[in-house]
């Protein structure tokens, strides 16, 4: 009985991008408690910690990173140990691990749901992981958080098609050469889209360049190229970063983008939203390369010891479940206590905004347990069955 409580933690082979990941998660977290506090219900928090709060829009491409670095490694070994990347096991393993959660919540979600015609009509979208290619409004899809699931899912579809093409290719500069084609060509067609664009505003540009596979995807690809990198030359990246000049040139490189990302009206008013084309992809994958290289090759000190602490394995293990009712919660139980706080009882929102993101984290974290003990790990030793 014990056992049937127990989590199924993720494997521990890099265990500093739990707390990656948790922090990621934190970052998503927060985001749309400010978003829904702020622009849905209309509660007077202050403009200043709103924009940085919204400036903080890169955890989610931090998962998409560390999927690619995952997702990469795995089918690195696999083509090492059997010179093919086995694609009905990949895909197997794949379907279990996401797709049962995710029809669960989504299902219960519609039968729960006074849903619009709209959303009615775009259900099938949503159930066929179209949700970033219609148009994403709480009127119009029930999961309008799934527009990243559905990203990445269609990403999926074409991974063992990029690693057949790496096995053909027997140089290591070369395959570099078509990863890096593939990463810069995502800026390339945001690129495009911008320059033959007119009259662009934030929110016109974020709708049409943002939610996109074709515009998005090099987050992914960088997380690719980082497990290749790291599978080829850990030991001399390694011996490397013995040296403090390199770790400070990691880290400043990973600082700079940084900086530019929650500031990006630095070049000027004008340039501001070309700076997001760039901003939406390439520094982001510019920023996390150069700082997971880091930590993962022990050059973080403190940091990498602090994020691979047990509490982020258990809470990263949640991460997914968490993502997925995360905004359900927040609409049905945080979204009410902060309304009730903030008008009935006057508390000022510098109390009611953490309380809501704590109280958020915490109580997502609690059903994501049970969906994770009902669901997930039916499903994972149902896929550890089939995808032998």
């Amino acid at each position: 009985m014990r056992r049937f409580f127990e989590l199924d933690l993720l494997d521990n082979r890099y265990p500093s991008l739990h707390g990656m990941r948790v922090i990621g998660i934190l970052t998503v977290v927060q985001l749309h408690v400010t978003s829904i506090l702020a622009f849905e219900e209309k509660l007077p928090l202050n403009s200043v910690w709103t924009t940085t709060s919204m400036s903080i829009f890169f955890g989610m491409d931090l998962f998409f990173f560390l999927s690619g670095f995952l997702i990469g490694s795995i089918l690195l070994r696999s083509v090492e140990v059997s010179g093919s990347q086995h694609v009905r096991r990949f895909y197997l393993r794949r379907v279990f691990r996401t797709f049962p959660s995710y029809y669960v919540v989504l299902t219960g979600l519609a039968l729960t749901t006074a849903m619009t015609a709209s959303q009615r009509h775009h259900l099938p979208f949503e159930y066929f992981y179209l949700t970033n290619y219609v148009k994403l409004t709480r009127e119009d899809v029930l999961m309008l958080w799934g527009w990243s699931l559905g990203l990445e899912e269609q990403f999926y579809l074409t991974v063992p098609l990029l690693f057949f093409l790496l096995h053909k290719i027997r140089s290591d500069r070369v395959r570099l050469l078509l990863l890096g084609s593939f990463w810069i060509s995502a800026l390339v067609v945001r690129l495009v889209i911008y320059l033959r664009g007119h009259d662009w505003t934030p929110v016109t540009l974020y709708n049409t360049v943002y939610f996109k596979t074709h515009t998005r995807f090099d987050t992914l690809i960088a997380g690719i190229i980082l497990a290749y990198v790291q599978r080829k030359w850990h030991v001399a990246i390694a011996r490397w970063l013995e040296a403090p000049i390199a770790r400070a040139l990691l880290a400043l490189a990973s600082l700079s983008c940084l900086w530019i990302l929650l500031q990006p009206w630095i070049f000027g008013e004008r340039w501001l939203l070309l700076v997001r084309v760039f901003a939406w992809g390439t520094i982001t994958s510019l920023m996390y390369f150069a700082f997971v290289l880091l930590v993962l090759n022990g050059g973080a000190g403190w940091t990498q010891r602090a994020l691979s602490a047990p509490f982020f394995r258990r809470a990263a293990t949640l991460g997914y479940g968490v993502y997925l009712v995360h905004i359900p919660v927040c609409d049905h139980v945080v979204t009410p206590v902060a309304r009730w706080l903030a008008k009935t009882h006057d508390w000022p929102m510098p109390v009611v905004w953490p309380l809501s993101v704590a109280l958020l984290f915490t109580a997502s974290l609690c059903v994501a347990y049970f969906l994770h003990i009902l669901v997930e790990k039916p499903s994972l030793r149902m896929r550890d069955r089939l995808a032998r």
